[in-house]
């Protein structure tokens, strides 16, 4: 009987070692098979751990090595940060798994960083890729200190580089808003970056001249925006330079403030019949504050730039009007106050602080887009043309026909309620479809002249699918410069010392009108960043605590009690 138990002690003991083994075999297996295809199951609402398809299918494309290095890292960092860090180091594992480690990725904090001249070297590296320093407060054991971080980072690939910033603006979002912002467009500008990189042919911006549009030193801001993202910038005269070549991406008409001929305007219209992209940035209405330098008062009068019935047969019109809103900037008036001329601030409805649908690609989570004396824009029955709004008034708007007076003192005046009785003005419209022809089977012989020159055939119809945006306002492109003449940064409004989201605005608007693998549909995550109640997990501290760190010791007593128990209540016979 004793040999017995013993043979079936033995037994018990070796079909447990095989369940057991058997087991750890079956994990590893699952393991290895799952990090070779990648397999695994994305259970969070939000889907934050999915690529979208085409992010997928663009790394999976890749040919040759990526390098990208991350300059967030730290043990210091706050919590937001670290989590936008962690989660960064997700999506990369994610892209690299895709691309079969064609993508590498390392992590790099520049503060540990010894040697002075190496550090000063990668610094200047990142600001000159755009990525600027932001100064955070991180808890110490001895207080709180700042600390300096670069919260961006730079891809490597095709023996070339460009850099991107993790981190968003919190004007109007807040910190927290800000941090889902991050996480929101993460995917979008780590593969937008990549797909630069790969394309064989480097994007092309042309910038229309000839017509009074603004000059390069006060689009210098952007045009340095657009050269750090890798498009390449010239500049286009129609019957100087050839605009039908394929060379051209997008067209950017920025302000223009002299008439536009017929031959130009068939230049343009064949251009977009073959698939073009333009960015319109139109002032209908003539008025600027520099004319209150010498005058106390300015008279808006129509611009005449004959674009009216191109922009009319593609489905939109900019009305000779102007916008004013209560949601605006201020603007300084002297007074004197004990004596002194002081500067006194009032709100100027003329400047409107504009917003976006935040469902659409291109402004969603926007911060404000300023704009300097903006029109309204009608959109127009057209057959094939999908129209959308990107830019439109707050709830407490007016539109002012013109001619108008428009005094500075009146800024002093507190407007009235009643008048500001409109909403949801459009001052910026996306358009996209087959364009109709303004001036098909009606050419004349100046403008085949042209198309000799261009060395192409007219076209009577849509060769192919093109876009458009047109916005009422040719200002939204200008930077201002500091007293000694330098470029201040795009949407930097000198009075309230605030940077608005004119920049961005235009950069999405130009990538969206580049874009040809639809990418900026990774833009449109929603990623909400669950954040713990403060004040409640003060007060439930203690029982937290317990449970996480006491609790678990006694259950695993018990447990191991009770096996111990069982096995030998089994084997005891």
């Amino acid at each position: 009987m004793v040999k017995m138990a013993r043979v079936s002690k033995h037994t018990a003991w070796l079909r447990s070692f095989k369940y057991f083994g058997g087991g750890v075999v079956v994990i590893i297996i699952s393991l290895w098979v799952s990090n070779q295809f990648n397999l695994r199951w994305d259970l969070t609402e939000e889907k934050r751990y999915t690529l979208t398809e085409a992010t997928t299918n663009l790394l999976k494309e890749i040919e040759g090595d990526f390098e990208i290095t991350v300059y967030l890292e730290g043990d210091d960092l706050p919590a937001g940060i670290k989590n936008i860090r962690n989660h960064t180091r997700d999506l990369l594992e994610d892209m690299r798994r895709t691309t079969k480690g064609k993508l590498k990725y390392t992590f790099v904090d520049i503060n540990t960083i010894k040697n002075t001249n190496e550090k000063k070297k990668t610094q200047t590296k990142l600001i000159e890729h755009g990525i600027l320093p932001v100064n955070l407060e991180v808890n110490t054991e001895t207080g709180y200190s700042e600390k300096l971080i670069y919260p961006g980072a730079i891809v490597k690939g095709n023996n070339r580089e460009l850099g991107f910033t993790i981190l968003e603006n919190q004007m109007i979002f807040g910190a927290h808003g800000a941090m889902e912002n991050s996480l929101n467009f993460l995917e979008y500008k780590v593969i937008n970056t990549i797909d630069k990189l790969m394309q064989e042919r480097i994007p092309t911006i042309a910038f229309l001249q000839g017509h009074g549009e603004v000059g390069v030193n006060h689009v210098s801001d952007f045009l340095e925006t657009l050269t750090k993202q890798n498009f390449s910038i010239k500049k286009i005269e129609i019957g100087k330079d050839r605009l039908l070549d394929g060379k051209t991406d997008v067209l950017i008409v920025a302000k223009p403030t002299e008439e536009f001929s017929e031959d130009h305007k068939f230049i343009l219209d064949q251009y977009i019949l073959r698939g073009g992209k333009v960015l319109w940035l139109i002032d209908q209405v003539i008025a600027d504050m520099d004319s209150f330098r010498i005058a106390p008062s300015i008279f808006s009068i129509p611009r005449n730039n004959n674009l009216d019935d191109l922009l009319f047969r593609y489905g939109v019109r900019v009305n000779n009007d102007l916008v004013l809103d209560l949601y605006c900037v201020p603007v300084p008036i002297v007074e004197e106050i004990a004596g002194n001329p002081t500067p006194i601030l009032y709100p100027w409805g003329f400047y409107p602080m504009v917003r976006g649908d935040q469902d659409n690609l291109i402004v969603k989570n926007l911060d404000p887009v300023l704009l300097k004396f903006p029109s309204s824009i009608d959109t127009l029955a057209s057959k094939g043309i999908q129209k959308t709004v990107l830019l439109s008034s707050s709830q407490n708007s007016r539109i002012q026909n013109i001619p108008f007076q428009i005094a500075l003192e009146g800024a002093r005046q507190r407007p009235l309620p009643e008048l500001f009785n409109q909403k949801d003005v459009p001052m910026a419209v996306l358009l996209e479809g087959e364009f109709a022809s303004h001036y098909a089977h009606r050419a004349v012989q100046s403008q085949k002249d042209l198309m000799e020159h261009e060395q192409q055939n007219i076209l009577v119809q849509a060769e192919a699918p093109a876009k458009m945006i047109v916005v009422s306002d040719g200002d939204v492109i200008v930077n201002e410069t500091d007293p000694s003449g330098r470029p201040l940064p795009l949407g930097y409004y000198r009075i309230d010392r605030k940077t608005y989201a004119n920049k961005d605005f235009l950069l999405n608007a130009v990538e969206y009108l580049v874009d040809r693998s639809n990418l900026i549909s990774a833009r449109n995550r929603d990623i909400s960043m669950r954040v713990l109640d403060r004040e409640q997990v003060q007060d439930q501290k203690g029982l937290w605590q317990f449970i996480t760190v006491a609790l678990p010791i006694p259950i695993i007593l018990l447990f191991g009690w009770f096996f111990n128990y069982r096995r030998r209540s089994k084997y005891s016979n």
